[in-house]
């Protein structure tokens, strides 16, 4: 995942999340003023806990199993998990006979379905062959919808800074994005001081 956006937890409190977002690549552009990219990078760092990446998280103490078990809480693991899908796309396993018919129709130049979805890539590990399915950007805006009760972005701070890039890392362009939702609970797995890089667009 390219990094775009370096996202850090100012407040969690409440049902509203507040996040200051810097971008850290030159053609991000500035952070998308919409519910679904703000829910996007935290479902990022939902996933990074879910794969036992705390590491990557600055400011988190939890170890490997740790962080695992805050993020499979049964609270909100599987809209979070759900929600991620839709955002980023999942792997579905499948068999070696699928794959060989999907490598047939891609050179053939035909369209790539798999059990009726369209296929973004083809992988395997271990012997076991896996589809990628892309996520859709219009179902998720549709999904994360009825969660949001407001959200906003302001106190842009450099945004000169998209026209010439500072090499002063402390100048890069940033803004504060306010995430206020309905049932707070699902964001339980979200801890003021955290910061971690997002590709989210």
């Amino acid at each position: 995942m390219s990094e775009l956006y370096s996202i850090q937890v100012e407040s969690a409190a409440g049902g509203e999340v507040v996040l200051r977002v810097t971008t850290v690549h030159p053609d991000a552009g500035p952070p998308p003023d919409t519910a679904g990219f703000a829910v996007a990078v935290l479902l990022d760092l939902w996933s990074l806990l879910d794969r036992g990446f705390a590491a990557l998280v600055d400011g988190c103490p939890l170890e490997r199993a740790e962080a695992q078990a805050l993020a499979q809480d049964p609270t909100w693991a599987s809209r979070c998990r759900q929600l991620r899908e839709l955002s980023f796309g999942r792997q579905v396993a499948c068999t070696a006979e699928e794959q060989a018919a999907l490598e047939a129709a891609m050179l053939a130049g035909e369209p790539l379905l798999f059990r009726g979805e369209p296929v973004g890539g083809l992988l395997g590990y271990a012997n076991q062959a896996y589809v990628f399915i892309p996520g859709d950007p219009m179902v998720f805006a549709t999904a994360v919808a009825p969660l949001v009760a407001a959200h906003s972005v302001d106190e842009r701070e450099f945004d000169e800074a998209y026209e010439d890039w500072p090499d002063d890392p402390e100048m890069l362009p940033r803004a504060r994005i306010r995430l206020q939702v309905h049932d707070a609970g699902w964001l339980g797995f979200v801890r003021p001081g955290w910061r971690w890089d997002s590709g989210a667009h």
